[in-house]
């Protein structure tokens, strides 16, 4: 009898030894939050009439509040995706631990170069309220053709942009629902295209609906657990 109560006492041990697949609340409300802010935060700012650096500078100038309001949005939604990428990866822990943590890895060094990327809003606004806008069109474009910014944003594309989809697929075949990797590999292709606001905007929203799918599953899951 002694042997039994210890062969349980053990198991049970082994069982609060290993990492919970389950998501905490919080977590999945930032799953859902974090794409929705930066829908938002895309939304707020306004459009450049064209894809060169004199366009989205003067869409600045013409807009500095809006452009404000939407890097505050979209700092919000950067350290709620610091929880939320945690959680998109928390269910492949015990199944697929090595895919969970590469997915994770990626997409967490993406996000810190995005946030460091982001960290040139504040000299954006001030070069596009500057008189001299030749002058800062220059600055502008030498920044941006910089080896290491062009490192950032490679990062922050391979890392930030192919990590979820990454974690998407390993949650498909861990048993979450095909619409998952699907909808954020379309919402990643549909950004990429960078045709216009409104297709860039369906980017963003695609990519949103798979991780509030994954944070609706999960949720579904407990609840059958607990019951």
């Amino acid at each position: 009898m002694s042997h039994h109560l210890t062969e349980t006492t053990s198991s049970t041990a082994a069982e609060r030894e290993r990492p919970s697949t389950t998501a905490p609340s919080a977590a999945l409300a930032a799953l859902v939050a974090a794409p929705v802010l930066v829908l938002v935060a895309s939304l707020t700012q306004a459009s450049p009439n064209a894809h060169d650096t004199a366009s989205e500078l003067a869409s600045i100038a013409a807009a500095p509040g809006r452009y404000q309001v939407s890097g505050a949005i979209g700092w919000c939604a950067m350290v709620l995706y610091v929880p939320a990428l945690i959680a998109l990866a928390r269910p492949l822990w015990r199944s697929r631990r090595r895919l969970a943590g590469i997915g994770l890895g990626m997409s967490m060094t993406g996000l810190v170069a995005l946030i460091s990327l982001m960290g040139s809003g504040p000299v954006s606004l001030a070069m596009a309220q500057a008189p001299e806008r030749a002058a800062m069109i220059r600055v502008v474009d030498a920044y941006e053709s910089a080896p290491l910014t062009v490192v950032w944003m490679l990062v922050m594309v391979l890392g930030f942009s192919l990590g979820p989809v990454l974690l998407g697929f390993g949650l498909w075949r861990s048993g979450f629902p095909l619409a998952v990797p699907v909808l954020l590999l379309l919402g990643l292709i549909v950004q990429m295209l960078d045709a216009g606001r409104w297709p860039l905007a369906l980017g963003y929203a695609l990519t949103a609906a798979g991780m509030t799918l994954v944070a609706v599953v999960t949720v579904r899951r407990r609840s059958l657990v607990q019951a």
